[in-house]
């Protein structure tokens, strides 16, 4: 497979039309659509000015991370991404008797352990 075929397969993969392409006979020509595709310009007229728009258009596509620390509470908590940015991680810290200040050796049935309080409570 040559450099345009291979390119061509690329704008295919990306979701493109293949009679967009099927005349395409230079790197260029396929550069340009890919670039349309995405959203750009297709009037380069080099290899790289069609690769620099590729990359201008490409890295507009990328999202914009973020990760968020969630706290547990006794309250159920809705996790959304700040505007104009995509969740890629969210860690919930592990649940430990300080989420509730009830949760304490007396109020524990006697031998019972909650989240690592052991009771003490006989039922007198």
């Amino acid at each position: 497979m040559n450099n345009v075929a291979s390119l061509k397969a690329l704008y295919l993969a990306l979701g493109g039309d293949s009679a967009d392409v099927a005349e395409a006979s230079t790197i260029v020509d396929v550069l340009n659509a890919i670039a349309v595709l995405l959203g750009g310009d297709g009037d380069a007229v080099t290899n790289a000015e069609a690769i620099d728009n590729i990359t201008a258009v490409a890295s507009a596509l990328v999202p914009d991370y973020e990760d968020i620390d969630v706290t547990p509470t006794t309250s159920e908590q809705e996790i959304t991404a700040t505007s104009g940015k995509t969740l890629r991680k969210v860690t919930v810290a592990a649940v430990t008797a300080a989420i509730d200040d009830n949760i304490t050796a007396g109020n524990i049935k006697d031998g019972v352990t909650i989240l690592g309080v052991t009771g003490t409570y006989d039922g007198t």
